[in-house]
């Protein structure tokens, strides 16, 4: 098995690693059998591991972590993307009810289908669709070949105080929240080279307290308002970030909303503010103006065009996000050197 390793040491007291594991055809089916066994031990715990065609059986799976701190909770944020060959993973009641494990799995299905059980009852999720199991109490989880997905590890104190497996399998709404949920999997997943160890953690902090909220049948509404306020001003902000008039208050007021509920709602719903947002796609277009060799745009041109009303601001601005000036950026691009790569979004 190839694993490959990276971490972000800026962040000693909140260490981020992100692990690559790849099993394929340059082992024997019983090592990458038995390899994959033990690997699913190790990071899973006591699972009982079938295999509908072991000869055939691939995988790759990339596990972010990152240590994280709560007022009532000190544990790990872990978010795992998953790809491979057909498989089953159990769990017996004995073994979960003596692994001490009393977290749970979102699973969300990206390809194929990934089918969750527990208590004698089980769901099929279908691609965009995601359910939750209990490791404290018998599961399983079975897929076909090539099912793709993500896992998101569910601390204690998210989950009900009841033990209702039939309300947790599957998450039927279709509305904001969930939306929410895959958009922000999604940043995980794409950005996860990326990601500073703080980036992760808030990130991660939000998409737990949004499924959170789909569990508790209480909290649902308020956090759905919140998720639909966070995604009209996204769009919004994608629309008119290039007009200086745009800030959080004309935000809010557009949105019918104040600039109070927009903040809570788009730091509950994205892990971010509706300031961070708006500022970090105006820096991106004037980041993609002066990379491309085409553009004889001025820097005061690009500062203006891309919502800037202050040239000064834009400088610092754009230093502070890019550590590279404006007018540097604009020259390395005309030169003969190859232009450097666009950064991600930081959402």
């Amino acid at each position: 098995m190839a694993v490959v390793s990276w971490s972000d040491s800026g962040s000693p007291s909140l260490p981020y690693e992100v692990v690559q594991a790849c099993l394929g055809p340059e082992l024997s089916a019983v090592d990458r059998t038995d390899l994959w066994r033990d690997y699913v031990a190790r990071n899973r715990g006591r699972l009982e591991v079938r295999f509908d065609s072991p000869a055939d059986f691939w995988a790759e799976v990339w596990t972010q972590r990152a240590v994280a701190t709560r007022s009532n909770s000190t544990g790990c944020l872990e978010f795992v993307e998953f790809v491979s060959g057909a498989a089953v993973y159990e769990r017996s009641d004995e073994i979960a009810e003596s692994g001490g494990d009393d977290t749970a799995g979102l699973y969300i299905t990206i390809e194929g289908r990934v089918t969750l059980h527990q208590d004698d009852h089980a769901v099929e999720l279908g691609p965009g669709r995601m359910g939750v199991v209990r490791y404290d109490q018998g599961m399983g989880v079975s897929h076909g070949d090539g099912a793709h997905g993500y896992l998101v590890g569910i601390p204690s104190y998210v989950l009900p105080s009841v033990r209702e497996p039939r309300g947790l399998l599957r998450i039927n709404r279709q509305n904001a929240i969930l939306k929410s949920i895959r958009l922000l999997a999604g940043t995980l997943a794409a950005e996860r080279l990326q990601l500073t160890a703080t980036e992760f953690a808030t990130i991660g902090k939000a998409l737990v307290d949004l499924v959170a909220g789909v569990l508790d049948q209480q909290r649902a509404p308020q956090l759905d308002t919140y998720a639909r306020i966070a995604a009209d001003a996204r769009r919004r902000i994608e629309l008119y970030s290039n007009d200086p008039r745009l800030t959080v208050q004309t935000l809010a007021d557009s949105l019918g909303c104040s600039r109070r509920q927009l903040e809570i709602a788009m730091k509950t719903a994205t892990g971010s503010t509706p300031g961070e947002q708006l500022r970090e796609t105006r820096l991106q277009r004037a980041y993609e103006r002066l990379t491309d060799p085409e553009n004889r745009e001025a820097i005061v041109d690009v500062a203006t065009s891309t919502g800037y009303s202050s040239l000064s601001g834009f400088r610092a601005s754009f230093a502070a996000r890019f550590d590279v000036q404006p007018g540097e950026l604009k020259l390395r691009s005309r030169s003969s050197d190859p232009s450097p790569s666009r950064p991600p979004y930081r959402n």
